[in-house]
């Protein structure tokens, strides 16, 4: 787990890296290839190789007797591998939804509602986030039991019964990482969700439990609607949160006729 598989054909290079948990796979174009196949080599002794190098470099990599060699320039390192049979891979999903995800709407779906996830709390499935698919919306909800956030995006999916997974929390980190503003392709299977970028496939396992009717805690006919300044409003709870609890950050809120104190 600690290799990543490189795949050579035709032209195009893959490189896949998995801790079991989520699986990452990067391609790019090569330059030349002599010769197609595949193998697997120490992921961070590449990477740190790679790093040392003048920016622009060309790298050449071969496979000679079990070894792989890295030349560039008047540079030579040898690494060693392990058999390319082994290394796990993650099946593709049967009877997964598929849909494609606009510009920027998947970031923006994990930036908002991604704080309130919990952290290594017994009930494991809130230590995740779950995404509901409903007919042309996609759903965001994250909660770890004393704050919950929630956030929609339209998607274009045609869906007869909503669609739920609970996405792991390192998914969700690592994914939001790789997010930019290009459309996506995201297929929700039963025990796995991969999305599909322009250059990549990322791959993450589902929370196996269900996860707990949010909509019931959602405050029903609220009758109390404060509209405010953004930024001064924020400026007011941040200066008053200084003297919170570090841990919960509870500020209590007194409503008056044009006020809030």
């Amino acid at each position: 787990l600690s290799n990543v598989l490189i795949q050579v054909e035709g032209d195009q290079v893959a490189l896949t890296g998995t801790d079991l948990e989520v699986e990452l796979v990067g391609r790019t174009v090569a330059s030349q290839v002599d010769q197609a196949g595949a193998a697997t080599v120490p992921a961070r002794k590449l990477m740190d190789i790679c790093k040392s190098l003048p920016d622009q470099s060309d790298i050449q990599l071969a496979v000679e007797e079990g070894r792989a060699i890295l030349r560039s320039g008047r540079s030579r390192f040898t690494l060693s591998t392990l058999p390319v049979a082994e290394f796990p891979n993650i099946e593709d999903a049967d009877g997964s939804q598929e849909l494609s995800v606009p510009r920027g709407t998947l970031k923006h779906l994990i930036e908002s509602t991604s704080f309130a996830m919990a952290q290594q709390d017994v009930r494991y499935y809130l230590n995740g986030m779950l995404w509901e698919l409903n007919e042309n919306k996609l759903r965001a909800v994250a909660t770890d039991g004393h704050r919950m956030a929630l956030c929609d995006g339209i998607c274009d999916v045609s869906v007869v019964e909503p669609i739920t997974s609970i996405i792991p929390r390192k998914g969700i980190i690592e994914l939001s990482r790789l997010l930019d503003e290009n459309e996506v392709k995201v297929a929700m299977g039963s025990n796995h969700i991969r999305v599909t970028g322009g250059d990549y496939c990322f791959t993450s396992k589902l929370v196996d439990g269900a996860y707990p009717d949010y909509d019931r805690v959602l405050p029903k006919g609220g009758d109390k609607i404060v509209v405010g300044d953004r930024a001064e409003l924020k400026q007011a709870f941040g200066r008053a949160a200084i003297l919170s609890n570090e841990k919960y950050r509870g500020v209590r809120i007194l409503l008056s006729e044009g006020s809030i104190k």
